[in-house]
């Protein structure tokens, strides 16, 4: 089972269901009539959320609890974090759906 299948696709209907506005965020390239399709970079984060009108932006990474990682997926993720914390938003790695739940919905930090 993907990570997609078994933990980004129900959290974000959960996150939906609680009134978040949750986006799936896709990267890399996918193949298209004539070549290729560039998604959004290297190292971005699976979902984006706005959890309240006011307030930071909370990025969720997905990922399963028995995988193996590259290095350098790694690293661009660890950028992409670092740039984004920067920016005042929230980061969050999740493995269940209840982490990620907590990750938005609970307030501050």
């Amino acid at each position: 089972m993907s990570e997609h299948s078994e933990i980004t696709s129900p959290l974000i209907k959960m996150l939906r269901q609680a009134g978040v506005l949750a986006l799936r965020m896709n990267s890399g390239k996918v193949r298209v009539r004539g070549g290729f399709m560039q998604l959004h970079d290297k190292g971005t984060a699976d979902i984006l959320c706005f959890p309240e009108i006011e307030g930071p932006a909370v990025w969720l990474e997905t990922k399963a609890v028995k995988r193996d990682y590259h290095k350098e997926q790694y690293e661009a993720q660890a950028a992409f974090r670092a740039r984004v914390e920067a920016l005042g938003h929230k980061y969050a790695v999740v493995r269940t759906i209840d982490d990620g739940l907590l990750a938005v919905l609970r307030k501050g930090k």
